[in-house]
């Protein structure tokens, strides 16, 4: 009998390891299952990082060439109005000298009443 017994403990043992076995590999194919799923979503996010990346690079693209375009404009304003002050400063400096002729010409013709 006992080795009858054996046997009956020997095969409750296996049952139980190969339902154990059973949960074992049941667990593995969720896990697997999350793996995929985070796996995927890594790479969307991946993606979507990337793409995003590559907008800001456009951006920065964009931003440092309207700067570039902008100190330009800044420069060439700036050479006008220089030009434009140099002019306006010229005909002041004529029509104060000509201004002062004219005050020197009324003077004169006072004084010579």
């Amino acid at each position: 009998m006992s080795g009858s017994i054996n046997q009956d403990v020997i095969l409750q043992a296996i049952k139980e390891l190969s339902s154990l076995d059973i949960e074992n590999q049941n667990e593995l194919k969720e896990m697997r299952l999350i793996v995929d799923s985070n796996t995927n979503e890594l790479k969307v996010l991946h993606s979507t990082l990337e793409s995003h990346t590559n907008k800001l690079n456009d951006l920065s693209e964009t931003v440092k060439s309207n700067h570039e375009e902008v100190m330009e404009r800044i420069d060439s304003v700036e050479e006008n109005l220089s030009e434009k002050i140099r002019k306006v400063d010229a005909k002041v400096t004529i029509l104060s000298n000509e201004l002062l002729e004219t005050k020197a010409d009324v003077l004169r013709l006072q004084q010579a009443r």
